[in-house]
């Protein structure tokens, strides 16, 4: 017996591409529930690229957390609110200051008015603050049940699949799926969620005071949207290419580690040391090089 045709297993090769489970030529096409032609991922292992889920998958497990939420969602609305009355505050203690103040009793008004914009500035970061630190925790917390739900419910879901689904998918890759995929949704319901509805409100509650100062100037400005939003979607189609291809990378290194660890006595026997080492640096070195490719976008 050579190296590899000890290694392989029952499909997870570690040197070369795996079998199908099924012959396509003797068996034909196996046809899914909803009798469409396709084959089935069982039929090919995790060769068939999985299909593009929505982020709406993910917000059915926050269901539970909809209370909560909620409140997040009013604490962000007006965290976002006082972060914009602040500089319109300020713009009035301007005003006040470089009005024409000439006689002691406009004067001592002018001191009183920039007192009392000092103070509801001040309160109006306090406020600002506690929202802020509110929404945080709150969509911190509500993350992190949907997210031990997502592993629970995975977890559940790959211990019912055939024995076959095993032996043509890869433990390292299932691994990493519990773990690294999940973290990863976990920080897109956390920083990225958050951050994104933080700036879609920002964003309509300035352009409400942008249109209360100056509508025609507001629509002028808005000349250029079309444009960005273009650029933004390509750019985010793009960033989310990016982010599948360093998960797939990053999956198939815990594949080639965890399938090297299982057969380690494999491994000595032959004196496959190097040879492991080399494979799982070079996907690690991908993951890398993917991985900067995203942090300098």
């Amino acid at each position: 017996m050579n190296y590899h045709s000890g290694m392989h297993g029952h499909g997870h090769g570690l040197g070369g591409a795996r079998t199908p489970l099924l012959d396509r030529t003797d068996l034909g096409r196996k046809r899914n529930g909803a009798e469409n032609g396709q084959l089935q991922d069982l039929e090919h292992g995790d060769s068939v690229p999985a299909p593009n889920i929505g982020f709406g998958r993910v917000l059915s497990l926050a269901k539970p957390e909809a209370g909560s939420l909620v409140i997040a969602t009013i604490a962000l609305l007006i965290a976002s609110t006082s972060s914009i009355l602040i500089p319109k505050f300020g713009g009035q203690i301007i005003d006040i200051v470089s009005g024409d103040i000439q006689t002691p009793e406009q004067k001592s008004e002018a001191l009183n008015a920039v007192k009392n914009t000092i103070l509801e500035i001040f309160l109006i970061v306090i406020v600002g603050s506690v929202c802020t630190a509110l929404r945080a925790w709150l969509f911190s917390s509500a993350s992190e049940r949907v997210v031990a739900r997502l592993r629970k419910n995975l977890l559940s879901h790959l211990v019912h699949q055939e024995i076959a689904f095993f032996d043509v998918t890869r433990t390292g890759e299932l691994l990493s799926r519990l773990s690294e995929d999940t973290q990863i949704i976990k920080n897109a319901a956390t920083t990225n969620l958050s951050e994104a509805l933080r700036n879609l409100a920002t964003a309509f509650i300035g352009l409400g005071f942008m249109f209360q100062t100056s509508w025609k100037l507001t629509l002028l400005s808005l000349a250029v949207v079309p444009v960005i939003s273009v650029a933004v979607r390509r750019f985010g189609r793009y960033m989310r290419e990016l982010s599948h291809k360093t998960q797939a990378a990053a999956a198939v290194a815990s594949s080639i580690a965890e399938e090297t660890f299982g057969a380690i006595r494999t491994v000595r026997s032959f004196a496959q040391e190097d040879y492991e080492i080399s494979r799982y640096s070079e996907k690690v070195d991908e993951t890398l090089k993917l991985g900067l490719g995203q942090a300098k976008v």
